[in-house]
């Protein structure tokens, strides 16, 4: 049965690197289409382009860690799945051991609590690894497939020449552009542990060296355009799309929609506004975010009957321990996600009683709120898709075919050029 909370969550969350393939994907389409108007051979070199260097933009980096916890992190025997991020408040730290879902797990979070040095060099190593063994394959795939590129030109251009000459059909021949990847991403102090903000590094990597080492200038002004749009449209736009729709949710429906949409749709939430447990349930938590840190922390291990930390534990904020009611305390919790999602639920209880004193039903009102949410995801990819795959693709051929001489492939060009002069051909 396909669930469509998890699809529609997945696509609205902006840590998961599912939109960016569904977005790349649409950018591959138009892409391949636009090279399709200016030559067959170069638009069928764009598809093998765009879906390779896809598949190593999405793959690269986590296979490179998967082998750095599988050798690395094996040989000191400690645990990967301990997110680093939770060193950094020792009063949380003593809390993460102590609500450890196994005793197992407890014994490798002392051991990594003793050794916490070594384990934050080691996972700078990892990211650092992980990600300059990326952009080195890249680099390699490039200088590979340039080498390629020049040669299968001339070999073609001989080709035709020599058909020409015979009077033969001229058989169309593939020529291959470097590889395409995307914008450069702002780097931000947790990049390293975000999927999304990890690709944002490894993009700007990518794309300085495919710029500097741009074999035309109409190579050159084709990646211009298409990875700055690449950085907006990819990285940028989304989440302030998402933002305007949801103030405007908010402004023209009183709807508050910015908690993960499965907090919407499995039902729970709607259960506890009827039932009005909800409502201490913020009044306690408006009490618990007034501790410090630690505090908060204990909190969330201690009352799981809290509405508002069912709520963030359905959104995947908490991640459970192997699907048992035990929190997994080698993972992050962003405290700060927390005290957002209170806000946002608060909020909606503020409106939820004010529609019921209005004559509106529990359930016509979530059934209003999931139809805005999933609407305003759809948008919000709709737009970043078409921005992609028809808008960026048809500059980029407006640009080429504002000249004549400008709408052939320059590489092409360019090697036709050097064997008339080398009179291999005439």
């Amino acid at each position: 049965m396909v669930n469509i909370a998890a699809i529609y969550s997945t696509l609205g969350n902006p840590n998961s690197l599912i939109p960016l393939l569904v977005k790349d994907s649409a950018s591959t389409t138009g892409m391949t289409a636009g090279s399709m108007i200016t030559g067959r051979e170069e638009g069928q070199d764009r598809l093998i382009d765009e879906v390779g260097t896809e598949i190593i933009w999405l793959c690269a980096i986590p296979a490179f860690k998967w082998l750095f916890d599988k050798t690395i992190f094996k040989s000191f025997n400690l645990d990967s799945e301990f997110d680093v991020r939770n060193l950094k408040n020792k009063d949380i730290l003593e809390k993460i051991k102590e609500h450890a879902p196994t005793e197992d797990i407890k014994k490798n979070l002392e051991k990594i609590a003793k050794k916490q040095g070594l384990f934050k060099n080691l996972a700078l190593y990892k990211f650092f690894f992980s990600t300059g063994m990326a952009v080195a394959s890249y680099i390699g795939l490039t200088r590979a497939k340039q080498t390629y590129t020049e040669n299968k030109i001339k070999k073609n251009l001989i080709a035709e020449y020599n058909a020409q000459k015979a009077k033969q059909n001229n058989n169309d021949k593939q020529n291959t552009d470097k590889p395409s990847f995307k914008g450069i991403g702002e780097v931000v102090k947790n990049f390293a542990f975000s999927p999304v903000r990890n690709m944002w590094l490894l993009d700007g990597a990518i794309t300085t060296e495919r710029l500097a080492d741009s074999r035309t200038p109409q190579e050159f002004a084709g990646y211009a355009i298409k990875e700055g749009s690449i950085l907006c449209f990819m990285y940028y736009a989304g989440g302030k799309i998402q933002k305007a729709l949801e103030n405007r949710a908010l402004k023209k429906h009183n709807r508050t929609i910015g908690l993960d949409v499965r907090v919407y749709e499995n039902g729970n939430l709607q259960k506890a506004f009827e039932s009005g447990t909800v409502k201490q349930s913020l009044e306690i938590f408006k009490k618990a975010i007034t501790l410090n840190d630690a505090d908060l922390y204990e909190f969330i291990h201690k009352n799981p009957e809290n509405d508002i930390i069912k709520s963030a534990k359905e959104a995947k904020m908490i991640k459970m321990y192997n699907k048992t009611d035990k929190i997994d305390t080698r993972k992050y919790i962003d405290l700060d996600e927390i005290k957002n999602a209170y806000k946002n639920i608060d909020a909606l209880y503020t409106q939820y009683l004010d529609a019921i004193k209005k004559g509106d039903t529990a359930e016509n009102f979530f059934k209003h709120v999931k139809k805005l949410k999933r609407n305003s995801i759809l948008m919000n990819i709709g737009s970043c898709m078409f921005a992609l795959g028809v808008v960026t693709p048809a500059v980029m051929l407006a640009k080429r075919f504002m000249s004549k001489d400008n709408a052939e492939f320059q590489t092409k060009k360019e090697i036709r050029e050097q064997l008339i002069k080398e009179g291999i051909i005439a």
